[in-house]
């Protein structure tokens, strides 16, 4: 029984920093605009608001940078900062009926293969992203539904997405994500003359690397409010795990 445990202890620790992704940014939303991990807080514009659960946006007025949205305090950089790692985009979102062309988020400008972003409503009532191109779900996600999105970017341009936990784009290659400029940097604007997002979003983290289909299942699992222990915290839980079997053993 005592060598199962410790051999679950070191499989999980090996699982652990076996990890390519590395959580950079986290915005929670619990009443602010925090950025828990890095140092890039968010910045609320044209009269967005934050709740104690989640950022909240209009969708308007206007268009384009005149839409409610979050900036960022400092550049988050996609194409400098992770053009080696590769990127991954988490969020909890809620769409309340983004008009077509609204992106939830948006880094870049507006060129395709210039930019990075997620659309609401594409035009024909599908979801995607914006990358090379849109990359289309083939559907919409239900609106007035909170949904968990995924989408990873190798640093060659390939692509995966997942909605709720489904995998929808797998594989497919769009060009070096190191062209991905700072003009636009935001959740709820575009780079683009188009209507801004409407809705809530409950969680957003930034991830250098790309997270893998457990882990993206994973961390579905545990929902927006917790994380998956870091390598670190797992390895230091491992070896307290140990110790304790061993006193055991020796009592």
């Amino acid at each position: 029984m005592k060598s199962i445990a410790l051999t679950t202890i070191a499989s999980a620790c090996l699982l652990a920093s076996a990890s390519a992704a590395t959580l950079t940014h986290r915005y929670s939303f619990n009443g602010d605009t925090n950025d828990s991990v890095g140092t890039s807080n968010g910045i609320l514009t044209n009269g967005a608001t934050v709740t104690a659960t989640s950022l909240s946006l209009s969708g308007g007025p206007g268009s384009g940078a005149s839409v409610q949205n979050m900036g960022f305090s400092s550049p988050v950089g996609i194409g400098a900062n992770y053009g080696g790692t590769g990127v991954t985009i988490e969020t909890w979102y809620t769409d309340t009926g983004t008009s077509q062309w609204g992106k939830l988020f948006t880094f870049g400008t507006a060129a395709d293969g210039l930019e990075f972003g997620f659309t609401l409503q594409h035009a024909s009532q599908f979801n995607a992203v914006d990358r090379n191109g849109a990359k289309t779900f083939g559907f919409r996600g239900t609106v007035g539904v909170e949904h968990h999105l995924a989408i990873t970017l190798a640093q060659d341009g390939n692509m995966n997405a997942w909605l709720d936990g489904t995998q929808l784009i797998t594989d497919v290659a769009t060009n070096p994500i190191s062209n991905i400029g700072t003009q636009t940097e935001s959740i709820g604007a575009t780079a683009w003359g188009d209507p801004g997002f409407a809705g809530k979003v409950n969680e957003f983290r930034i991830y250098g690397g790309e997270l893998t289909n457990a882990e993206v299942q994973a961390n579905l699992a545990l929902g927006p409010n917790s994380l998956v222990p870091e390598p670190t915290g797992l390895a230091l839980l491992g070896l307290a795990s140990a110790a304790l079997l061993r006193r055991r053993r020796r009592a």
